[in-house]
């Protein structure tokens, strides 16, 4: 009987990348018989179906989507899965041996969980970050959790998973799914070719808590996150730093935990000269991406309240 789905959305992967994910998997201490892979072909440039093979798991599909972008890819991921636990993996991802196992054993034993994940995401780096570029790698969707986090609150807190290995009751994502349908600015939120944004995966896991689940992290759950050299690119971290501004205050003003509270223009206007005074190179480049940001999601939020 299949007890997770196990999803991997990519578009135009690093095959090296990708047979070390496969590689994780093939030792996986749960059995093949309990899981399934869907590999989830977001509008490559090659057809995955015709460069990679996945005939080492008995339960395993390719499934092409066109549509360009994460949401899209995720969505036709939930849509095909036919287990009633979904497992969200990035195509640089590289689970500890015993993910499956562990995951599919705390929903057995509470069925209050609705979203889990991974506390420890650790960075394999191509090449070590300087010693201006570390503050911001947790960007990179990494964590180092040293206790379990859980809650049912609906707001962002330390107890909601990141994409990468995220594990979500099939029933919840199916209503994020029909969220996104509704909702233009839930559909938006993640990446979609060259923009950066992420908040997909919180929104995602905030349906959980809305129905009244508990959403939560946990340090045994561990997997490797392979990142390349590009994404210590300045460009590429002031550019994710930017998007996280973004979504996350959609995120905010979407789930109503955060309050946008009417500011002094002038005065805010200082406060931010004095600030990118004090400050430069990464640091100044970063502060400056993240206000122009969250200014342009303030005016993309007020205009579609307005309609």
């Amino acid at each position: 009987m299949l007890r997770i789905s196990l999803i991997i959305c990519t578009h135009n992967p690093r095959l090296e990348y990708l047979n070390r994910v496969w590689e994780s998997l093939k030792v996986q201490t749960l059995e093949f018989a309990q899981w399934e892979l869907l590999l989830i072909d977001n509008g490559s440039k090659t057809q995955l179906s015709e460069t990679i093979d996945l005939s080492w798991h008995p339960n395993a599909r390719i499934v092409r989507e066109d549509k360009l972008g994460l949401t899209p890819a995720r969505i036709c991921g939930i849509v095909n899965a036919k287990a009633d636990i979904l497992l969200f993996v990035d195509d640089d991802n590289c689970l500890k041996e015993n993910y499956l196992e562990l995951g599919l054993n705390q929903f057995q034993k509470n069925p209050l969980i609705g979203t889990l994940g991974a506390g420890k995401i650790i960075p394999e780096f191509e090449v070590q970050p300087t010693k201006e570029e570390t503050p911001y790698t947790i960007m990179l969707a990494l964590r180092e959790e040293t206790r379990s986090y859980y809650s049912s609150e609906v707001k962002f807190s330390k107890a909601i998973p990141y994409g990468a290995g995220m594990f979500i009751l099939k029933s919840v994502a199916l209503n994020y799914v029909e969220s996104c349908a509704k909702r233009a600015i839930s559909a938006g939120l993640d990446r979609t070719g060259g923009a950066l944004l992420s908040g997909g995966d919180v929104d995602l896991a905030l349906h959980a808590c809305q129905s009244e689940y508990i959403a939560g992290v946990m340090p045994e759950l561990e997997l490797l996150h392979i990142i390349p050299k590009s994404r210590l690119d300045h460009e590429y971290l002031i550019k994710i730093a930017a998007g996280h501004a973004y979504s996350h205050y959609m995120l905010g003003r979407i789930w109503g935990y955060f309050k946008d509270y009417p500011e002094n223009a002038i005065l805010k206007k200082i406060r931010y000269l004095s600030k990118t005074k004090k400050i430069s190179g990464l640091r100044k480049a970063i502060f400056m991406a993240e206000h122009e940001a969250i200014e342009q999601a303030r005016t993309a939020w007020q205009k579609s309240s307005t309609v």
